[in-house]
């Protein structure tokens, strides 16, 4: 992957130039981002929703912490500004997207607004008309200069995160967004879909009569490693990790010694964030494990529950709906790795053990002398048998 970045570097001066605009965040860049923060748009759909995250807070969080490294892009000019903003956890071997922006001229921020940090709003990857595939060129309007700084950016952010150990970087926009093209082009792939639903007047079916979950313990991370195994497609494990048991609230459903469903709650300041990990062999309890997990998160006007639903779990849709949840909106998960497989042909063996220059193996049954009563020795072999 450097490979390639490298190569292009050298066959497209004009986009060395580019690069040469972006460098990481520094105390100086603090009125930038802050002014970008109004028309910069969230790929990470969980801190959008759920936290009061802000790009000047993290960036600055960041030069001490480390967990939101930065990116600004300056043109010669100073007419086009932009940056790129990145989720990084030492535990994980994936970085998230967090924020890109860049300075509109003569148009309004894109996409759907959520309410952020003292009243303030967020734009997070919405339904936009696509923009054309055709190659930037200086001339072009406004959205395609736009295209060319958010490339930039998020091809230098691969490379930083290829530079920490990341394996890949992941990006969640909308599935009709102006967004997905543009990541596309960035070298980005569909890995899977996810649908947001949400409720936020309270759920439709009756609380549990009965204990349903147990909140996790210890003796159970086996068991929900398993399940996690056995839920997710291999393909999306690869590039997303189960949602961390020391953060949050876990419950699990235990029926016949093993654990048949988990449920992680991730509570946050304006909402909370629902994952639901169910085993077929408990469909028939669904309804049931959602009502629990309902009654233990607590949705409200003032404090929604959001829950991520995958495609590949597509039959919680209708459990969700009967529960009182309507559709927020669908997106694609997109991811580009920092790394690729290299093949290398194996030597033919032969060749191998020649150069290696392997010692002939010694024997396995070595001769010794004995010495006899009357001075005089003999040599013997260990595998004789005395015979009288």
């Amino acid at each position: 992957m450097l490979y390639n970045f490298v190569g292009c570097l050298i066959w497209y001066p004009a986009i060395v130039k580019l690069y040469d605009m972006i460098r990481p965040f520094t105390l100086r860049d603090l009125t930038l981002v802050y002014r970008l923060s109004e028309y910069a748009v969230s790929l990470h759909t969980e801190s959008a929703l759920t936290h009061n995250s802000h790009p000047v807070r993290d960036a600055l969080v960041s030069m001490v912490s480390g967990d939101y490294p930065t990116l600004v892009w300056k043109s010669d000019g100073r007419n086009v500004l932009g940056f790129i903003q990145l989720q990084v956890r030492e535990e994980s071997p994936h970085a998230h997207v967090f924020y890109v922006g860049a300075t509109p001229i003569g148009a309004a921020p894109a996409g759907v607004l959520a309410k952020g940090e003292n009243g303030g709003e967020t734009a997070v990857s919405s339904p936009m008309p696509p923009v054309h595939s055709d190659p930037p060129d200086p001339q072009l309007n406004q959205a395609a200069q736009n295209e060319t700084v958010w490339l930039a950016l998020l091809d230098q952010a691969v490379v930083e995160m290829g530079h920490r150990g990341k394996h890949s970087l992941v990006a969640e926009v909308s599935e009709i967004g102006h967004e997905l093209p543009i990541l596309r082009r960035a070298g980005f792939a569909v890995y899977t879909r996810q649908d947001i639903w949400v409720l936020e007047n309270g759920t439709r079916n009756p609380p549990p009569q009965t204990t349903v979950l147990s909140q996790r313990q210890p003796t159970d991370d086996w068991d929900i490693q398993l399940l996690y195994a056995n839920t997710v497609p291999r393909l999306v494990q690869m590039v997303e990790s189960l949602p961390p048991l020391h953060s949050g609230e876990s419950w699990v459903l235990r029926e016949e010694g093993e654990v048949t469903a988990f449920v992680h709650i991730q509570k946050g300041p304006l909402a909370s964030w629902l994952r639901l990990f169910i085993h077929p062999h408990a469909e028939s309890r669904v309804d049931e494990i959602v009502a629990a997990a309902l009654h233990i998160a607590k949705p409200a006007v003032t404090c929604p529950v959001f829950c991520c639903v995958r495609r590949y779990q597509s039959w919680l849709q209708g459990p969700l709906n009967r529960a009182g949840f309507s559709l927020w909106g669908s997106q694609a998960v997109m991811v580009r790795h920092t790394v690729k497989h290299q093949r290398k042909p194996l030597e033919e063996p032969t060749a191998v053990l020649e150069a290696q220059g392997i010692p002939a193996s010694a024997p396995m049954v070595q001769p010794y002398r004995r010495i006899k009563h009357n001075g005089k020795t003999s040599v013997h072999d260990r595998t004789r048998t005395k015979t009288s």
